[in-house]
């Protein structure tokens, strides 16, 4: 009879200090405790360090830690530093210990990395540089002023560059800590984990972290005014670059350029994100797949579900089937 061999736990190691963001640190942990408790081969040991013995978060929670002078780091274990806000993250941005500790961990960890604003302790650390970073969407331009060197993903959910691994705004910390997962044990046990936590199973990482066409809207000037109102009425029959150009009156090159200038991304892409959009709420409300890939343009369901899969990491039915809401006519006939 062969024995079991006990697979080697691997740490999971969360840097905190006082101010942190709580979900940044309780969400990924339970990624990595939950795969623990669901597979024998999946042992991930979570540990919590800090400058000193308890740190107290943003929610003023206090937690038990190991002090950061305490910590042997080395290959098998993954580090990650949490986000914050304002003083928290100013505070923590001009911690010698913690950047000397981070800059160990990235030559001797076989990850490294940070959850939300937690890039920023990275980057100040000095461990970046030459690589893709993420971070929450709205702290994206404030990273990129004070960090021109780095190269800062606008919206994905997390990047895997090498050893370091990011993630952006808050709960994508739970992707990244799934994907993770995957890496170590395959996609089996991530997407039981992720049933588990009743959580998407697999979004990529490069999905775009927020819709964003309320805060494109929102930079629109007199010029695209008009314009940005027509288009959500053009959804089933989409006008192409051109026709926008001419709406406009002006020319296709310059009218590319200007929107891109003011709207940050070029027209085609602005269109297609609020064809997406659309296709989202109709879906929730529990329209067809096929007659939404008709409200919303497109010539065939296949193309639909590419380009819908595409933004959101999983196909238009899944989608359905996630987020349709109760129907309205009937008070208990339950989900359409």
């Amino acid at each position: 009879m062969i024995d079991y061999i006990m697979p080697m736990a691997r740490r999971i190691i969360f840097l905190v200090y006082d101010g942190f963001e709580l979900l940044d640190l309780a969400g990924p942990m339970s990624v990595f405790a939950t795969a623990t408790a669901l597979s024998p081969d999946a042992r991930y040991e979570t540990k919590v360090c800090a400058s000193a013995e308890k740190v107290t978060c943003s929610s003023a929670v206090t937690l038990a830690a190991e002090p950061f002078a305490r910590l042997k780091v080395g290959r098998g274990d993954t580090v990650l530093v949490v986000g914050a806000y304002g003083e928290a993250l100013r505070v923590a941005m001009r911690d010698a210990d913690l950047a000397a500790l981070l800059r160990v961990c990235a030559a001797e960890a076989d990850r490294y990395g940070s959850i939300c604003t937690g890039a920023f302790v990275l980057a100040a650390a000095g461990v970046s540089q030459g690589k893709r970073i993420a971070t929450h969407w709205r702290a994206v331009d404030p990273l990129r002023r004070r960090h021109p060197e780095l190269t800062v993903e606008n919206e994905a959910l997390y990047v895997a560059d090498g050893s370091q691994w990011t993630s952006a705004g808050v709960t994508t910390g739970i992707d990244m800590a799934l994907a993770m997962v995957r890496a170590d044990h395959g996609p089996t046990l991530s997407g039981e984990v992720a049933k588990q936590l009743v959580v998407y199973a697999h979004r990529p990482g490069h999905q775009s972290q927020f819709s964003g066409i309320t805060d494109l809207q929102s930079r629109q000037d007199a010029l695209f005014a008009d314009l940005l109102a027509w288009l959500p009425t053009q959804l089933a029959n989409p006008p192409s670059v051109a026709d926008m150009a001419q709406t406009c009156g002006m020319s296709e090159r310059s009218f590319n350029r200007r929107f891109k200038s003011v709207i940050g991304m070029p027209p085609g892409h602005y269109l297609e994100d609020l064809r997406i959009a659309h296709a989202r709420a109709l879906l929730e409300s529990g329209e067809s797949v096929k007659r939404v890939a008709a409200m919303v343009g497109f010539s065939s369901e296949a193309a639909f579900r590419t380009r819908f899969g595409k933004h959101t990491g999983i196909g238009p039915a899944h989608y359905s089937r996630m987020h349709r809401t109760v129907s309205t006519h009937g008070s208990n006939d339950g989900p359409r």
